[in-house]
């Protein structure tokens, strides 16, 4: 295939976003510049939010991944890009079925989400208490997803049931088994931690890690930004 033609088939693609916990696709893409600099490189932008949040308030019971699913067939070849909760939904979609994606970018996909268990309710059961109750609290992970929730305008009530909701997730071989080109980021200073794991277990993955960025401002930084599309479009 000729690089223009090449070329053309990436701007045919459509490009999937999908966000992390507490935030939407407006909160998150749309206001720290990623679709219009999606947009102006002429490609089509969809977001999927996560079950529970923005558009998918409603959906707090069904999986993430079968969301990004659902949209990925309708077209049959799709490039994505995750954070954090939204990056290990589309991991396990692209495993699940690795020949809709084309061209995929997981932002603090960390490690120990995987080997921790991080993911599991039983885990996530003080935020669950948490963002079901009005009152003060003195955990600091509440307190920073309760300003997450009501900065994008979402439900708490409707992410405690979507974290409190039975869920499939990746496995270590699951990650093997994935036919995108990938772009993993993550970030020097991240609590969550680092994606060593993810990036070497990715066949086709290439990882990049931001410095100084804190978990949630990841997809807020410009490098991040720009790698991150430069990327997706197949440049450089």
């Amino acid at each position: 295939m000729s690089d223009s033609s090449s070329a053309s088939a990436t701007r045919e693609r459509p490009v999937i976003l999908i966000n992390g916990m507490g935030s939407n696709f407006d909160s998150q893409w749309r206001r720290n510049g990623w679709v219009d600099k999606l947009e102006a490189a002429g490609r089509t932008v969809i977001g999927v939010d996560l079950p529970g949040h923005g558009a998918a308030k409603d959906a707090a019971g069904r999986d993430a991944a079968d969301l990004i699913l659902d949209e990925a067939v309708k077209h049959g070849s799709v490039d994505a890009i995750g954070f954090s909760a939204g990056a290990w939904a589309l991991l396990l979609a692209a495993s699940e079925q690795p020949n809709l994606f084309e061209r995929i970018a997981v932002l603090a996909a960390a490690d120990a989400v995987l080997t921790g268990g991080m993911h599991t309710a039983a885990m996530n059961q003080p935020l669950i208490e948490g963002l079901r109750s009005s009152e003060p609290t003195d955990n600091p992970m509440v307190a920073l997803l309760r300003g997450v929730i009501a900065d994008a305008g979402n439900d708490p009530a409707a992410i405690a049931d979507y974290l409190s909701a039975s869920k499939r997730f990746v496995t270590v071989e699951g990650l093997g088994s994935i036919k995108a080109d990938a772009l993993v980021i993550d970030s020097s200073v991240d609590g969550a931690g680092q994606s060593e794991l993810v990036a070497k277990t990715i066949p086709k993955a290439a990882r990049v890690t931001l410095d100084g960025a804190e978990h949630f401002d990841i997809p807020g930084v410009a490098q991040c930004l720009d790698v991150t599309v430069s990327f997706i479009n197949g440049v450089g």
